[in-house]
């Protein structure tokens, strides 16, 4: 009988400890705090368990070994990555670890090689100072944006670590560039898959390609590196908006070549929808260019928005007159494009708002603010842009090439002459922002 007690009194004892087991985000604690993980009959999941006894053990020993105190406050910014990369890497050094190996391999494979540097990397990245809007001239300054700027006279050193510290820049730099690789991926797979070269059919999509390839990037750089000084600004900001004049030719082009409505075809919207477009792809990156120069941030915003929007309402025209009269469209392709009308609004909300950052300035400097979701939503709307038009492309191709071809020269001189007015535009620009600085450099000083 006293052993049937002695025994309930330690079962409820086990009870009693498995209620104190060390969570699963604690760091740092030695691993025979996890009491008892083997005991299938433990209160909580044995898998859970098992996955705290194992991190508990190792997490501190790959903090130190990796990048001591630096990796911690990259940890802060991004957790869930670095826990993950974490994980991943210990099991692949597990695995390597049963190999037989050279010790010059094991250097190699097990990353040991670059820790020491990466640290120091991840240590100037930590070192690099941000102010607040007051300390900044206000020309710098962003709406409702009250922290996290960067110094307007960084290094390109300073500007290339910050991507990978928390500044404002941070996420508008990652939205842009990450999608870059994807489209990068896209256009290599259908240059390879539809031999794209010899056949001009598909000339205007990989046209359309290159200029979603370029927009996004010239955008990540501008944003890296616009605080190297004020005429770096000016210059990275000159090319961003070229990129975005150079995607909305290109995106008129595709439309016209493979979304362009039957009903609309011989009318005179149809028949000089891309020389009208040219005009406006150029004249429109002159005037966003310009808006640089303007004070007034109403003339900015009027300026730059109408830069953008003019193009893009003439390259959706076509698409919202099928979509909505057309009865050949495809639903797969009519809901891409609903989509990417969806997106498209959501980028001039966001530009022409400054939401969510409005309603609580200060709580939005780093994450989640309207430049942010303004990239993400123009990375959307291209994403489904391209998946429409890849449906239309593929169905109607003998239908198009019969009745509605469009000439080669548009992809290939016209495409060179838009390229080459916008970048004399922009060195035009350059020279006009450098006689402004200067101008503006004398004024302080007197």
């Amino acid at each position: 009988m006293k052993r049937k007690g002695s025994l309930r009194r330690k079962s409820s004892g086990s009870k009693k400890r498995s209620k104190h087991q060390t969570p699963l985000h604690s760091i740092g604690t030695e691993p025979t705090e996890v009491s008892g993980y083997k005991n299938a009959k433990l209160g909580r999941d044995c898998a859970e368990i098992r996955i705290a006894y194992h991190w508990n053990a190792m997490a501190p020993k790959i903090y130190d070994s990796l990048f001591g105190n630096h990796f911690k406050k990259v940890n802060r910014l991004f957790p869930v990555f670095f826990r993950t990369w974490i994980y991943v890497q210990t099991k692949f050094n597990l695995f390597l670890s049963k190999l037989c190996l050279s010790e010059e391999t094991k250097n190699f494979l097990f990353f040991n090689t670059y820790k020491t540097k990466m640290s120091q990397v991840l240590n100037s990245a930590s070192d690099i100072p941000l102010y607040k809007d007051e300390e900044i001239p206000p020309h710098l300054r962003e709406v409702a944006i009250l922290t996290g700027y960067r110094s307007p006279s960084s290094s390109v050193k300073e500007c290339a670590l910050s991507v990978f510290f928390a500044t404002n820049e941070t996420l508008n730099f990652w939205t842009h560039f990450i999608p870059t690789f994807y489209f990068v991926y896209q256009l290599v797979f259908f240059w390879d898959v539809l031999k794209a070269f010899n056949d001009s059919y598909y000339w205007p999509f990989i046209v359309y390609m290159i200029t979603i390839c370029i927009y996004p990037l010239i955008s990540a750089l501008a944003h890296t590196f616009c605080s190297t000084s004020d005429m770096a600004r000016h210059v990275w900001f000159f090319l961003d908006y070229g990129g975005l004049s150079l995607y909305a030719y290109g995106a008129g082009l595709l439309i016209k070549a493979y979304s362009f409505p039957e009903e609309l075809a011989h009318t005179i919207m149809g028949e000089y929808f891309l020389e009208i477009l040219v005009f406006l792809t150029i004249t429109c990156s002159i005037s966003a260019c310009y808006s640089r120069f303007t004070e007034n941030l109403l003339w900015i915003k009027i300026f730059r928005l109408g830069a953008f929007a003019l193009p893009w309402l003439w390259d959706s025209i076509p698409v919202l007159y099928r979509v909505t009269f057309s009865v050949d469209v495809d639903p797969a392709v009519a809901e891409h494009y609903i989509l990417q009308f969806f997106f498209s609004f959501c980028i001039f909300f966001f530009y022409a708002s400054h939401l969510p950052e409005r309603l609580a300035p200060g709580k939005f400097d780093f994450f989640g603010n309207s430049h942010q979701l303004l990239h993400i939503s123009g990375i959307m709307a291209t994403h489904h842009q391209m998946s429409a038009v890849i449906v239309d492309m593929k169905d109607r191709r003998a239908k198009l090439e019969e009745y509605y071809p469009v000439a080669e020269y548009w992809s290939v001189q016209v495409f060179s002459l838009v390229l080459f007015s916008i970048s004399a535009a922009i060195c035009i620009f350059i020279f006009w922002a450098r006689h402004y600085e200067n101008n503006r450099m004398e004024k302080r000083q007197k």
